[in-house]
């Protein structure tokens, strides 16, 4: 059916009549293929509109058919696309690459995209296991399944497999080496105790051979020049067991040659950018000096450093194991190849035509140092390349070279040298890694430089693309013409598929004796060749060739019609670098070296090589290698990865279709498609056939006569059809052997249950035989202990009652004390009150009768000023009345003419004085103006003054409350100093009164009373500020505000003031010269009052602003004189603070020497103490003369404290020196009776103690006894090591989770315990001291101790270091129960997490949770209960499962976003109705077991509420990232966006509008490091137990009830007290 529908696409493709409506693909020189849609059609063009809006008028020709049903996502195999062509696959490229889906099948063959980006989630480990063991096809496409399908037939099948990585320069091909790497490590990795594993110590060499093997070229700027096989072995059990590098087809001629704009191999450039010390050593320096380097102009690459590259190179050959004598080998080699590039040859003297000789004293010294690198005699360098022996019958002639041929010669050996050292380093690499010659099993990944075709294309791309033409048609005979041939032979039914062969290619270049490469030996070997003969000998050979061609513009270029397209080869050095020659004068010079590195390079030659010359060509050279390389990988079963270069610029998010097109094409990914859908896969021969799959039908081998029938039976029967039967195999469809896989499993699972039932069977019967047994016995232990309860509830019943008496009386008594007490308080503070009360109401009465009298004042005034207006008014008034009479009297007397005369003169009279007066008003006026203008003049000067004065004042008071907190502060501090001080002071001068330590505290005094005077008398100033501001007019209002201001602050600077004052008040007592301060602060204040009383209130305004002025000069005279006390003060403090620290010094000093004295006496005392003690013993062993019987009564364990853990008796009881044999058997039997004390208590701790009152037995058993016993406090002592060794043994089944939360609860209390016991030990306490200052000097010492354990309870012990080691390596079992316990919760979870993450189908919409769902209740309340039953501390369990939580929340949300089918509605209801099951029993959990591990899940919440979400294309982007999904981040939200489907209609989840802006925000974020949008588990993070804060930790101190055992052994008599 498949091969059918392949049939009909491609003639469909090619006969298709387009109708005006259909969308299509058309070719485009620039895009490769757009799509559009037809406009127009005739009969020879069609018209096509597209997306653009620009129309094009395309031949019908080009036009393949478009699928309007492409999926969005695309497709992961491309044999499943509807229209097999290549805008097809480049369009399924193209979207899986901007969804970051980089990998996709063709087949079998895997192609991957560079993504130019680090995509973590591809290669982290939980993706190596979900490929592990899975078919391939099963999941996703990745290089783990290519890896995992070598690695399962190299088991299954006992053959080894290859892994070709093929692609351009800058594909990822190394990248991709690396990822298959990692996997099959994972696949069969070694033990984590075998040190580093093969694939680390593989990787570990990439730098070692980057760093002589990579270079730079016009395409990459770290190429691999040469082909690297990495071979990685195998043993029986499938477990990695050796490995190998093969190189191969190094560049040798980039050491000579190099192109411009490319390097040569990076190690050069490291040895020049290499320390100092190095480049001085080598005698090296600036690159471009030399001629290797200089050819090309890119010496640096952008973001590569050198000398780094050079130490990183350097630590890498160091961790491949090459000691530093060899690495200084390796270097000199590189540096002395180097050299000899700049030397230089000319024409030698006269006497000989063609003699050469160096060219200049520059040359003779790269001469003399390359000489002196490679440990070798400088003329015989010399020699060999100016000289050339030669040997014929019976006689040597020695032959002077011409420059030409020095300089070849000198590029020869520095080509062998180099090409040697290469080698060596490999091997090196190889003897590191180690191999395995007894495994017959590897597999083998290849990654080899691809196609190159570049502008100018040398001798080195000739060999490059041969090699990829061979590997090409290696490709070809496994992909397409083995399996052609394989169906042609076992005569199958099957149409023969065409595919162009390279063959024809292949002999042009390599063919004998007519091949290019025989051509180019032979133009070599011929002196007077050049390129321009050669060219013409290949132009003369191959004219008739069709893959040969000759370019029209150039003479000396020839192009060659690759598989992969035409490349023009220019010729010019084509001669040059094919030559290699084997100088036996070389090699016999190197093989002499002193150096024996360089000589072990060179082994000595064979006697027939050494008489002549022997032509080599690297092309001949090349050839072998390649076919050494094909002959390795045709003993292998191949496997491809095509590895693609989505764009030349190297950077993300760039798809460039004609690149693409164009890898895919060299690559033969169609007839891949083609052929893997239409042929059959899987092919088994009958016997393995019949072998395998007997089982289906046993009886088949007895009734079929021969192999063919029974296949067909065994087919038959599975209902296969559509397969084919060959000659020799059996011929299956693709997916044909899973089926018949599946049917075997069934029967093989059927025998399986049989065999599992009877085991079942007898299990459980011995399981019921002994649970019968336990049941009677416990039934008997059960009845006496009920028997004992009860008698124990009948005696607590009748002390109970005396108790409940006794408490009922004291309750009563305290709460009468309690009542009496708070009616006394009450009346207090009510009688208080009222106090307070009447007295505020008295200051409001006073401050009432103030205002009304300011009132009324006010009002009178004002009253006065209108009653003066209207007088005024009236006066004017009646004047103008008078002022009219008399003019009309006058008006009637000037009737007459003397009267008029006269009133003539009159008025002159009266307008001369009218005239005089108004001069004398206007001088006047202008006086007032004058006047005024000054006056205004005047107060805008005092505004200004009071504006400075308000800045300056406020600095000041910033200043002063600053210098007023700093006192405080330091006041405060020095409190307690001075108090104890001053107490010393009264104690020493009791004592010796010459002591003077009180003036110190006087001088203080007295500073601080007269700081206080100061400040008062500033309180006095502003209060008669603040009464001359009230008496203003109100014409200086804006004065007045000023002032009003200035007042405020010194209100402030009025209460800190006094504060200060009560501060110093409380703290220090007043003395007689105090009262002496106060009463002069008292006449002070008085004669300040009376100033203010007789200052004038009715002034004028100059007298006003003039005495302002005065008083603002005061203020500011009093604050700088405050300021300059201050600062004497602060002086004065800081001189006494020195004169105290030196005085303190001396005193530490005094103590510790008398510290040392006494320390001394009490040793002396100790040595005369044990002195006596042996005098004693000697005279006791002479006097006494029983037998050793009777000593050792005497001397009786009742009567001798015991030796614990090495601690020697007080000297009183035991002698500390023991002379004899009776003392030595003494000691023995101590320690022997110790030692049983100790397995006696190992023995019971092992049982299953159980709990007393919430809390394990065992531990405080166990620290009750380390703590009667002192081991917490010995130096030496084994039973911290015996007890970790108990406990190790005690937790070897990591499986039984009750032992493990039994030890979990121990351990873990256990530690809690010892932690809040055991403290670090100070240094050797010195002997208390007796004097005064000795004492003052501890009590300061030990402030600190004091306030930080003043308060604890705990009985804590000094902890030796055995006893700190026993705390670490308890904490470190603590962490690792934890992790056991946790990782078994995680994997009874697992497999029920994988059956809830989608619903099932058939369901009903409200159906209940699932079955799954369930199953994790019950196995979280499983997990609870045995934690409770065991009283593990709640604080664990909490962060237990917290973890467990986060484990569900991530596997829930990575599996919601990693599968399509996942992302549904009616999936959303399925998991909402889990989480809520799980929020029901987190609601039935109590808080103190579970905690806050509900906020765990808010991932998945918020996931599945945006999948149950209604009307979801109505969401806004602020809707969904504020209010319905705030914790996911823009990838996760765009995928769950993407892959949300309906389960009716495939319908978008969101809006175009809010996913735009999703993808922009994603691109906007592309210089992140983390792309992935999966969560990370976190749950497998280890805890850290001594981080756990004290406060979440139980800090009671229980009576835990011993061990009855315990307690009837007379040696645990002591654990009674602990009950």
């Amino acid at each position: 059916m498949i091969e059918a529908l392949i049939i009909f696409l491609n003639s469909q493709a090619g006969q298709l009549s387009f109708v005006v409506g259909s969308h299509l693909w058309i070719e485009d020189p620039d895009l490769a293929w757009i799509d559009g849609e037809i406009q127009e059609s005739n009969n020879e063009v069609i018209t096509v509109i597209y997306e653009s809006g620009s129309r094009v008028v395309n031949k019908s020709a080009n036009i393949y058919p478009k699928d309007p049903e492409f999926p969005p996502n695309g497709v992961e195999d491309m044999t499943r696309l509807a229209y097999l062509h290549e805008p097809g696959v480049l369009q399924n490229l193209q979207v899986r690459y901007a969804m970051n889906e980089i990998y996709t099948y063709t087949g079998n063959i895997l192609i991957a995209v560079n993504p130019f980006q680090r995509l973590p989630h591809l290669s982290e480990t939980s993706t190596m296991a979900k490929y592990k063991g899975a078919a391939f096809g099963e999941q996703s496409p990745h290089p783990f399944a290519i890896a995992s399908s070598a690695y399962s037939k190299m088991i299954n099948e006992e053959r080894s497999q290859s892994i070709l990585v093929s692609g351009e320069s800058g594909a990822g091909k190394t990248e991709s080496t690396k990822m298959l790497m990692h996997y099959l490590a994972f696949l069969g990795g070694r033990a984590v105790t075998e040190g580093r594993s093969v694939e680390q110590q593989v990787l570990e060499s990439n730098p070692v051979l980057e760093a002589f093997g990579n270079a730079k070229t016009v395409r990459n700027n770290n190429s691999s020049r040469f082909g690297k096989f990495v071979e990685i072995q195998f043993d029986q059990k499938g477990r990695i067991s050796g490995a190998a590098i093969r190189t191969y087809l190094l560049e040798r001629s980039r050491v000579c040659q190099v192109s411009d704009p490319e390097r040569n191999y990076h190690c050069f450039y490291m040895l020049c950018a290499a320390p100092q010390e190095d480049v001085d050593r080598y005698k090296l320096g600036n690159p471009r000096k030399f001629h290797y380097l200089n050819q090309s102009n890119c010496i640096e690459l952008d973001g590569l450093d050198d000398s780094k590259e050079y130490l990183t190179t350097k630590r890498a050959m160091e961790v491949v194991g090459i000691s530093s004598d060899e690495q200084d080998a390796i270097f000199r080699i590189v540096a002395a190849v180097l050299h000899l590039g700049n030397i230089e040859f000319v024409k030698g003297g006269e006497e000989e035509m063609d003699s050469s000789q160096p060219k200049d004293e520059q040359s003779h010294f790269h001469l003399k140092t390359a000489a002196e690198l490679l440990m070798c005699d400088e003329k015989s360098l010399e020699d060999s390349f100016c000289k050339r022996v030669m040997v014929t019958r019976g006689d040597t002639i020695t032959k002077s070279l011409d420059p030409t041929s020095a300089a070849l010669s000198r590029d020869a050996l520095a080509k062998i040298v180099y090409s040697r050292l290469f080698d060596w380093i490999v091997d090196k690499i190889n003897n590191s890694i180690g191999q395995d010659p007894e495994s017959n099993n590897l597999i083998g990944v290849l990654d080899i430089y691809g196609f190159e075709s570049f502008k100018t294309n040398s001798f080195e791309q000739f060999c490059i693309n041969l090699t990829n033409e061979k590997l090409q048609q290696h490709f070809n005979q496994h992909v397409f013409k083995m399996e052609q041939e394989e169906y042609t032979k076992e005569e199958i039914d099957w149409s023969y598929i065409e595919f162009v062969d390279n063959q024809d290619v292949l002999d042009l270049i390599e063919k004998k004796p007519g091949g290019i490469i025989a051509l180019l030996d032979e133009a070599c070997m011929f002196p007077r060749s050049t390129h321009e003969t050669f060219a013409e000998k290949l132009y003369q050979t191959f004219k008739d060739n069709k893959r040969f061609s000759k370019p029209k513009l150039s003479r000396t270029d020839f192009t060659i019609n690759h598989y992969a397209g035409d490349v023009t080869y220019q010729t010019d050095l084509f001669l040059d670098k094919n030559k290699d020659y084997v100088v036996p004068e070389h090699a016999a010079l190197l093989s002499a070296s002193k150096c024996p590195f360089v000589s072990g390079l060179f082994p000595p030659l064979p006697e027939e090589t050494t008489k002549s010359t022997k032509f080599s060509s690297i092309a001949t050279q090349f050839k072998l290698q390649l076919q050494s390389l094909l002959e390795t990988l045709n003993a292998t079963e191949p496997h491809y990865i095509r590895c693609v270069k989505p764009n030349n610029l190297l950077k993300p998010g760039i798809f460039e279709n004609n690149n693409v097109l164009q890898q895919l094409r060299c690559g033969g990914v169609m007839e891949a498609i083609r052929i893997s859908c239409a042929g059959y896969p899987t092919r088994k021969s009958f016997d393995e056939f019949v072998q395998r799959f007997t089982i289906l039908e046993p009886k088949v081998l007895k009734a079929c006569p021969d192999e063919v029938t029974a296949c067909k039976r065994l087919l038959d029967r599975a209902n296969l059809k559509d397969y084919q039967i060959g000659k020799t195999k059996v011929f299956l469809r693709a997916g044909q052997m899973a089926e018949l896989d599946a049917c075997r499993a069934e029967v093989l699972g059927r025998s399986a249950s049989i065999i599992q039932r009877k085991v079942c069977t007898f299990l459980c019967r011995n399981h019921f035989i002994l649970l019968r047994l336990s049941a009677i016995e416990l039934q008997r232990v059960a009845r006496g202990q009920l028997a004992r309860h009860q008698y124990e509830c009948m005696r607590r019943e009748a002390a109970s009652l005396k108790i409940q008496k006794d408490f009922r009386m004291y309750i009563s008594r305290n709460a009468y004390k309690t009542i009496y007490a708070t009616a006394v308080y009450i009346q207090t503070g009510m009688r208080g009150m009222a106090a307070r009360n009447d007295l505020r109401f008295r200051k409001r009465t006073q401050a009432a009768i103030v205002i009304q009298g300011h009132y009324r004042g006010y009002s009178g005034r004002t009253y006065f000023h209108r009653l003066k207006k209207a007088a005024i008014a009236a006066q004017c008034s009646w004047r103008r009345t008078l002022a009219r009479r008399e003019l009309r009297k006058l008006k009637m007397a000037a009737k007459e003419a003397k009267a008029l005369e006269a009133a003539k003169n009159n008025l002159e009279k009266q307008v001369q004085e009218l005239t005089l007066c108004l001069e004398t008003e206007k001088r006047m006026r202008e006086a007032k103006t004058q006047e005024n203008e000054k006056l205004q003049h005047a107060l805008q000067e005092m505004e200004l003054q009071f504006q400075e004065t308000k800045a300056a004042k406020t600095e000041e008071n910033e200043k002063l409350q600053h210098a007023l907190q700093e006192m405080e502060l330091q006041f405060q501090k020095t409190k307690a100093a001075l108090i104890q001080e001053r107490e010393a002071t009264k104690k020493v001068a009791e004592q010796t009164p010459t002591i003077q330590e009180n003036s110190a505290n006087v001088v203080d005094s007295e500073l601080i009373n007269k700081l206080t005077a100061e400040n008062e008398q500033l309180k006095e100033l502003v209060n008669s500020l603040e009464k001359k501001t009230v008496q203003k007019n109100s014409a200086n209002v804006v004065e007045s505000e000023l002032i009003n201001k200035l007042t405020a602050e010194n209100e402030q600077l009025k209460e800190l003031v006094n504060s200060l004052e009560k501060k110093t008040v409380q703290e220090f007592p007043f003395n007689d010269t105090d009262n002496e301060l106060i009463n002069k602060l008292t006449s002070e204040n008085e004669h300040l009052k009376k100033t203010v009383q007789e200052f004038p209130v009715n002034v004028t305004d100059n007298e006003l602003i003039n005495k302002l002025n005065t008083e603002k000069e005061h203020l500011k005279d009093q604050v700088n004189s405050l300021e300059r006390k201050i600062d004497e003060t602060e002086r004065k403090y800081e001189e006494c603070n020195r004169l105290s620290e030196e005085r303190m010094n001396q005193i530490i000093e005094t103590e510790s020497k008398m510290i040392e004295i006494k320390t001394n006496m009490q040793r002396l005392e100790e040595k005369l103490s044990d002195m006596e003690t042996e005098n004693q013993v000697l005279r006791q062993q002479a006097l006494l003369s029983s037998s050793s019987r009777r000593m050792s009564g005497k001397f009786s364990p009742a009567t001798t404290p015991p030796l614990e853990n090495g601690h020697q008796a007080p000297p009183g009881s035991i002698p500390a020196k023991t002379f004899g044999t009776e003392d030595s058997k003494l000691r023995r039997s101590i320690m022997e009776r110790h030692q049983e004390s100790i397995d006696t208590l190992f023995k019971c701790v092992t049982k299953d103690l159980g709990f007393s009152e919430g809390k394990p037995v065992a531990a405080f058993t166990l620290y009750n006894c380390l703590l009667h016993w002192k081991s917490f406090e010995a130096e030496k002592t084994s039973i911290f090591d015996r007890l970790i060794q108990l406990i190790g043994s005690e937790i070897e089944d990591p499986d039984n989770n009750d032992c493990m939360a039994y030890w979990l609860s121990n351990t873990s209390s256990l530690f809690f315990h010892l932690q809040r016991c055991l403290r670090v030990p100070t240094a050797r306490k010195p002997p208390t001291p007796t004097s005064f200052f000795g004492r003052m000097t501890q009590g300061f010492r030990s402030s600190n101790s004091l306030s930080s354990n003043a308060f604890d309870v705990v009985h804590q012990v000094d902890a030796k270091y055995p006893a700190l080691l026993f705390k670490q390596q308890l904490a470190a079992y603590v962490e690792k129960i934890y992790g056991i316990v946790r990782e078994n919760f995680k994997k009874d979870l697992s497999p029920l997490l994988s059956s809830c993450i989608q619903a099932d189908r058939s369901s009903n919409d409200n159906c209940p949770p699932a079955s799954s769902w369930l199953s994790i209740i019950e196995c979280l309340n499983r997990f609870l209960k045995i934690l409770k039953e065991n009283y593990v501390p709640p604080v664990l369990v909490q962060k237990l499962f917290n973890q467990i939580f986060q484990y569900i929340n991530v596997e829930l949300f990575n599996s919601l976003l990693l599968h399509r089918e996942c992302c549904t509605f009616k999936n959303g209801e399925y998991i909402k109705s889990g989480l809520s099951e799980l929020e029901l029993w987190c609601g039935e959990a109590t808080e103190e077991c579970i905690g806050s591990c509900l906020d765990e899940l808010k991932h998945a919440k918020q996931a599945v509420r945006f999948l149950v979400a209604q009307q979801k294309d109505g969401l806004s982007y602020d809707d969904l990232t504020n209010d319905l999904c705030p914790v996911l981040s823009a990838q996760q939200l765009y995928r769950i966006c993407t892959l949300y489907c309906d389960d009716d209609d495939n319908t978008q989840s969101v809006s175009p509008d809010v996913t735009t802006r999703l993808k922009l925000l994603m691109t906007d974020d592309v210089d992140e490091d983390n792309k992935s949008f999966l969560l990370e588990d976190n749950s497998s993070l280890p805890i850290i137990v001594e981080e756990i804060p004290s406060s979440a930790q139980d800090k009671t101190i229980p009576k835990v009830k011993p061990p009855a055992e315990l307690l009837e052994n007379a040696d645990f008599q002591f654990l009674h007290d602990y009950c």
